[in-house]
């Protein structure tokens, strides 16, 4: 029982996690120079809150589950934590440049920043299929 409640856990705090690295990478990408600050000013506060948090409850209740309930033996678990430290650097790297485009909002980000979009998307793409099928 207490296995599934971990596991809801993980998959909604991985859903909160997307949903607001989507947000963010949309807001990078796509906002103009001319409403930047206000938008970003209101987005951080919300990254702050929920997103961080969503990414702390994911680390949290899946390493819970791996130590309590998978172990680290299975190849398809190693692929899929590259992706999540992938991630992880990706909206470290988006908050930082969220700052700094508040501060300057003519700032453009670099270019793994800006694709963040499809970065995530496919990287979400590969956890699921890895966490699904279990290939190896």
């Amino acid at each position: 029982m207490l296995y599934f409640v971990i596991k809801a856990l993980h998959v909604l705090s991985d859903f909160l996690l997307i949903g607001g690295m989507l947000i963010n990478a949309f807001v990078i990408g796509m906002v103009p120079p001319a409403i930047r600050v206000g938008v970003i000013s209101a987005l951080r506060k919300y990254d702050r809150t929920v997103t961080t948090a969503a990414l702390g409850g994911a680390w949290l209740f899946g390493l819970w589950l791996i130590f309590g309930y998978i172990g680290f033996s299975a190849g398809w678990l190693h692929a899929k934590l590259l992706l999540v430290v992938l991630l992880s650097a990706l909206h470290g790297m988006q908050g930082g440049w969220m700052r700094r485009m508040e501060a300057d909002p003519k700032l453009d980000p670099p270019a793994f920043v800006r694709a963040g979009m499809p970065i995530i998307l496919v990287s979400v793409v590969l956890i699921v299929a890895l966490a699904v099928i279990k290939p190896f």
